[in-house]
């Protein structure tokens, strides 16, 4: 027979042997000290889904969510901290039952609606109730508890030197195929005031090996010679580790090789890059990426990112461009094709500003550049150096959905955005900022119109609303700064006449701002028909704005004048049927307007025909005259073949016109290459010739090119460096308002101790140092700030000021907190200290016990509520945490008990273990 010794009776003996009390931690006798907390009793499941289905049913009711009155202490006496407790953890609980709710498969989205509307006041009630909760042994904050806050918002500071892209893989003494060729550019370096020219021809090493090593060498002496302290260096990536499979198993390949780019380090001056020798290039933004992979629509199973692409037009001056290593999709004439964050979900326009860089607009749908968004879409300014390095970052500020539609640079580097926001837009009413008026229709999208600085710091924003929804889609600038804009509304737009139908198109014009920074609307003028319209393109020729509009599928340009007070239209030219077709832009050619677009019209009336519609839809340009009234030398070109190619992109520069979009089957001396390719055209519209053209292909043989932009000279042997013509950017602007997504008017609160919350507002100048001061000044220079920088980027590191310095922060309005665009966590800043192994807070006053419930908590779709229902269980723990500790300290003896069985109930020692297996051996023996 064999007997077994139970494990219970082994931790017995061995809490008899260590002196400790039974089970049961004390005796049941004990005089009661707290009230019995309502998560005591564990409910049944049928009990719990009562529960929960009566806190919705009251919660979509209006009923508060937060009531002392209906916490019931079973204890005469108790302390009113267990009662605000218990009434916290029932509005919690509340809020659990409606994320539960939420993740129901069948809610129809009117209830979803429903319980989210019901979710979000909830939650503003309980961060409300714990703001002003006043307790006596515990305090308690929305947020986190820490010892101090970092922000994690990119505002940028002067960096110490530029490094490319890397431009070789190898060994740093391999030759280079970059370097190949006729290589030649100069460094143009500002040393005290003093201007050094340092021409670089590589044909100068001789027949010295063009490797990494020997370029910077040999550029580096050129530099040394001519006295300034700007060097090269290289910069090495190490290769990394490969693998491959075989069957099922996986077979080491040893790292892949280095990759190599260049660093110019300033030391101090100013360098700037020029060529004598240029190219013409093409910088255009595409999708690449199936958008259907299994060829059902309703699955959304496509992943299509966004690509910044560059080409070189000709090689008569300029070296070819060299296939980089492992660049998939290379088509000849790439000179690069960088990948843009998973966040941008698409590239709207794309513009050349007069210093060489490259302007994007795009949609984002999370953090961007560093930069925080508000709500689920905002818009982008991105701006790149010509070698494709982001210089800038700017989002609207958006507080829930906004997209890109116009872009616009003026002469002196001034950007103008425009598209449709609805949501909040904050911003100063009659300053600087002017944000316009909103929309009369909730949830409708309204026009906006943003004008940057050359620096990209916002000058001033316009948000105009229609009764119904409407958008800002073409921008230009005038002469003395005027801003032009064409859009579209589906009802009246104030002072712009009845509307005819459907969608409308109108022409705005906004004066420069006057002494107080107050933006004045020149004229608003609507045109149309009774059918859906939009406007497709507009240029300024002088006085006379020319836009470019799609009414009824039909194509129609029209010719304003607007010297005075009003609009008066003065041609118009009919294209004719579009057949299904679009028009893409309109740009001015001297005394000529271009349009392009696609049509499967073979017999649009833009004048002599210079090659001929193909078959299918074919894209198309027109040659007009800029006054609209006809003539001889009005002219079109198709481009296309037998299936449908379609225009998405325009642009004309230097006398040539480029035309970029999507090929069918077939196009003129083009083989296809993937599933669905793109095409990049230079057309003659006069002759009907095609100058250049390139047909390619992207990520599972599918690419959409959406928008190009072309710079006469903008390709050179800087190209095969990775360095950009022109001025090296090494420092961007420290306002606030540039380097995030807040706005002028976001706001954030905080206080020092339990006083009142004081508000720090964003303001349009605010830097880092001045948001200091004012942090200080709200806390009664309580706060200890100072300032980190890494890889460029700087940082603000808040904490108290002294020991017994509570600081506490909570967001500003929805729609206009800049808390969380800062990266600053909400929640108390406090030191603590230890007395007899006890972490308590330095200032002697009762614990900190943080929820760090997120604000921005929704039910939108079943991951989101069961994210939101994860969080609201956390901060229910924490309540009971809290209680735990209120009824420790209100009977000490039975929390040491407690702490002691804890304590008991781990591991047996070693030593008791090999004890009781010999009790254990004994007892197998005596039995057998």
């Amino acid at each position: 027979m064999v007997v077994a010794l139970d494990s219970s009776l082994l931790m017995s003996l061995y809490n008899n042997r260590a002196g400790i009390a039974g089970s049961g931690g004390f005796s049941t006798t004990r005089k009661k000290v707290a009230p019995t907390a309502p998560w005591s009793s564990l409910p049944t499941p049928a009990e719990e889904a009562a529960r929960n289905s009566a806190a919705v049913k009251n919660a979509l009711a209006g009923r508060r969510f937060i009531d002392e009155g209906s916490a019931r202490l079973d204890l005469p006496g108790a302390s009113s901290d267990y009662k605000k407790l218990f009434a916290l953890y029932q509005g919690l609980s509340s809020l659990g039952a409606l994320a539960e709710a939420a993740q129901g498969k069948s809610l129809a989205s009117g209830e979803r609606a429903r319980i989210q509307k019901a979710f979000t006041d909830g939650l503003a009630e309980v961060f409300n109730y714990v703001s002003a909760a006043d307790l006596d042994k515990i305090r308690l904050a929305n947020g986190a508890v820490g010892a101090t806050a970092k922000t994690t918002a990119p505002v940028p500071s002067t960096k110490l030197d530029y490094v490319t892209a890397p431009i070789f893989e190898g060994a740093s003494s391999d030759p280079v195929p970059q370097f190949q060729g006729a290589v030649k550019f100069t460094i143009d370096v500002n040393r005290s005031g003093t201007q050094h020219l340092i021409n670089v021809d590589l044909a100068g090493m001789g027949a010295q090996v063009r490797s990494m090593s020997n370029v910077v060498s040999y550029v580096n002496n050129l530099l040394l010679a001519d006295g300034v302290d700007t060097r090269f260096e290289t910069v090495r990536t190490p290769g990394q580790p490969r693998t491959t499979k075989v069957g099922n198993q996986t077979i080491n390949l040893g790292p892949g090789a280095d990759q190599w780019a260049l660093r110019v380090v300033p030391l101090g001056e100013t360098v700037s890059f020029t060529a004598t020798d240029t190219a013409g290039a093409v910088y255009m933004a595409q999708g690449v990426g199936n958008p259907d992979p299994d060829n059902n629509p309703t699955t959304k199973d496509g992943v299509v990112s966004q690509q910044f692409v560059k080409f070189q037009t000709d090689t008569a001056t300029v070296e070819a461009p060299v296939q980089p290593a492992n660049d998939p999709n290379w088509v000849d004439g790439r000179i690069f094709a960088k990948s843009l964050g998973a966040e941008v979900k698409a590239v709207r326009a794309t513009k050349v500003g007069p210093d060489g860089s490259v302007y994007m607009l795009a949609d984002v749908t999370g953090t961007t550049g560093g930069q925080a968004i508000k709500g689920a879409q905002d818009v982008a300014l991105l701006k790149y150096d010509a070698a494709g390095k982001l210089l800038f970052t700017r989002t609207l500020g958006a507080s829930e959905n906004a997209t890109g539609l116009g872009l616009a640079i003026a002469a002196d580097g001034s950007i103008a955005v425009a598209g449709s926001v609805s949501g909040g837009l904050s911003g100063a009413v009659d300053g600087a900022l002017n944000s316009g008026v909103t929309g009369t229709s909730a949830g409708l999208s309204d026009s906006f119109v943003t004008v940057f600085n050359a620096s990209g710091e916002e000058l001033w924003t316009q948000r105009r609303g229609a009764r119904d929804a409407d958008e800002a889609s073409q921008l230009t600038f005038g002469a003395d700064g005027t801003v032009y804009v064409a859009g579209r509304a589906k009802s009246d737009m104030l002072g712009a006449g009845a509307n005819q139908g459907d969608f409308d198109s109108y022409i705005e014009a906004f004066s420069p701002p006057d002494a107080l920074g107050k933006v004045a609307t020149a004229f608003t003028h609507s045109f149309g028909t009774a059918g859906a319209d939009k406007p497709a393109g507009m240029v300024l020729d002088g006085t006379s704005l020319i836009t470019a509009t799609v009414e009824n599928g039909r194509g129609v340009l029209r010719r304003f004048d607007v010297s005075g007070a009003n609009p008066v239209l003065t041609a118009t030219h009919d294209l004719g049927d579009l057949q299904g077709g679009d028009i893409t832009g309109l740009a001015l050619d001297g005394a000529n307007v271009i349009v392009a677009g696609s049509t499967a019209n073979a017999g649009l009336a833009g004048g002599t025909v210079t090659r001929a519609h193909a078959g299918g839809v074919d894209a198309f340009a027109a040659k007009l005259s800029a006054t609209l009234t006809g003539g001889g030398g009005d002219s079109i070109a198709y481009y296309g073949g037998t299936g449908d190619d379609r225009a998405t992109a325009l642009s004309v520069a230097g006398g040539k016109v480029w035309i970029a979009g999507s090929a069918g089957t077939d196009l003129p001396g083009q083989p296809a290459v993937g599933t669905k390719d793109g095409f990049l055209a230079d057309l003659d519209i006069a002759t009907g010739a095609v100058n250049w053209s390139r047909r390619f292909t992207g990520k599972d043989g599918h690419v959409a090119p959406s928008s190009i932009a072309v710079s006469a000279g903008g390709a050179s042997s800087l190209d095969r460096l990775g360095l950009p013509m022109g001025a090296l950017k090494l420092s961007d602007s420290q306002r606030i308002t540039a380097a995030t997504s807040a706005r002028v008017g976001d706001q954030f609160q905080v206080r020092s101790g339990p006083g009142r919350f004081n508000t720090v507002t964003i303001a349009a100048d605010d830097t880092f140092n001045t948001l200091a001061l004012k942090i200080q000044r709200a806390t009664g220079f309580q706060a200890k700030i100072t300032y980190g920088t890494v890889d460029g980027v700087r940082s603000m590191t808040i904490a108290p000021q002294s020991p017994r310095s509570v600081l506490e922060f909570a967001a500003g309005p929805d729609g206009q907190d800049a808390l969380s665009l800062l990266g600053l966590p909400e929640g108390v800043l406090r030191n603590t200290t230890t007395i007899r192994g006890k972490t308590i807070s330095a200032d002697g006053g009762a614990k900190f016990y943080g929820l760090d419930l997120p604000r921005d908590l929704n039910l939108s779709n079943a991951v989101e509520s069961s994210h939101a229902a994860a969080e609201v269980a956390q901060a229910m723990g924490i309540i009971r945490s809290a209680y735990k500790d209120l009824v420790a300290a209100a009977d000490p003896q039975a929390a040491k008990l407690a702490e002691q069985k804890a304590k008991a109930s781990g591991p047996v020692p070693a030593y008791l273990t090999k004890q009781l297996a010999n009790y254990q051996e004994a007892l197998r023996r005596l039995g057998g």
